[in-house]
């Protein structure tokens, strides 16, 4: 099977998942009242929160560059932005392929290796990965009562098998073991795969290299900081939420990460049915939960495609230029 048939596979499942999964969430809900609620939007907060997700991509893009210098690239923070923008509008096409998809504009725009930006993307999402555990943390602390009472709404009646458990456990294992004998023997490897290799593994330990740290922690707390009050101020759009508090945009931000991190195309669905879901912990019925999800959702797909629209058009100018100028 060639490489591009299981990529179209891939995205086929995915939008049939995506699909599937709108089709559960908006089944029961009432139309008039839906729509009702649309004509109610103050919508300067939604265009606030679009506006304000250029800080979230730029320090992302900051960052970026933090993990990129000790690889030996001294990039601005413009190009790595665009890089970064693109690849969000590579993930609304193909989910996935936006990490790819930004080190590719990378390498056709400023010569960075794809192998080393790989791995410093990979140190990035790990970074993710543990910040929104401790946001996890945070809230078990701010909202306890009522984020345990969604996990068991949520989970009450899933049941996974001891085998996938234990299968899961073998395969986290067998990839930890499996990246120490690459980073212990990397210089007894040899040939084209080596060099990869090799690539990947000194941009997945780039965090440890770094020479700006505060910088590096500054613009993860801004990111963070920004994802949340994205979400959070959207819920004073709609009159039914604006009265919720401080914990419920926590909920908001923790529940649509973990949505958006699973394997459904670009959230669809699942961020709408699990936001709704947690919503319904605050006394917000199902209609007003599914439109607020909703709301946040397009307004995130609407920045995505805006903003890495124009940062496609960007980079494509660039790459001309500079294409005139070796040939010159």
């Amino acid at each position: 099977m060639s490489k591009n048939l299981i990529i179209l596979l891939k995205t086929l499942i995915s939008i049939g998942l995506a699909g599937l999964l709108l089709y559960l969430v908006f089944r029961n809900i009432e139309w008039t009242e839906f729509w009702r609620r649309a004509k109610t939007v103050d919508y300067t907060w939604v265009i606030a929160s679009i506006l304000l997700s250029i800080v979230a991509y730029v320090a992302r893009a900051y960052r970026w560059n933090i993990l990129l210098e000790p690889l030996g690239y001294q990039l601005k923070t413009s190009r790595t932005t665009l890089a970064v923008l693109v690849g969000y509008l590579a993930n609304l096409a193909f989910p996935r392929l936006g990490e790819i998809t930004r080190c590719g504009v990378l390498k056709r725009n400023d010569d960075v290796a794809v192998p080393s930006s790989l791995g410093s993307v990979v140190t990035e999402r790990i970074i993710d990965v543990l910040t929104l555990l401790v946001l996890i943390l945070i809230s078990l602390i701010v909202e306890s009562e009522r984020l345990f009472t969604f996990l068991r709404t949520a989970y009450s009646d899933l049941q996974i098998p001891t085998y996938i458990v234990i299968s899961m456990i073998a395969f986290a294992l067998i990839g930890v073991i499996a990246l120490i004998i690459f980073i212990k023997r990397q210089d007894k490897l040899k040939g084209k795969f080596a060099v990869l290799i090799k690539s990947f593994i000194a941009g997945f330990l780039s965090l440890k290299d770094i020479k700006k740290p505060i910088g590096f922690v500054v613009s993860t707390v801004v990111l963070w900081v920004v994802y949340y009050l994205m979400s959070y101020i959207i819920i004073f759009s709609l009159p039914e939420t604006a009265h919720l508090g401080l914990g419920a945009g926590f909920m908001l931000l923790i529940t649509g990460g973990i949505a958006l991190s699973l394997p459904v195309q670009s959230g669809f669905g699942t961020y709408h049915g699990m936001i709704a879901g947690m919503l319904l912990l605050y006394s917000i019925d199902q209609t007003t939960g599914v439109f607020l999800a909703t709301l946040l959702h397009t307004s995130q797909i609407l920045a995505i495609a805006l903003f890495g629209s124009m940062a496609l058009i960007i980079s494509v100018v660039i790459r001309r230029k500079t294409v005139r100028k070796e040939t010159n």
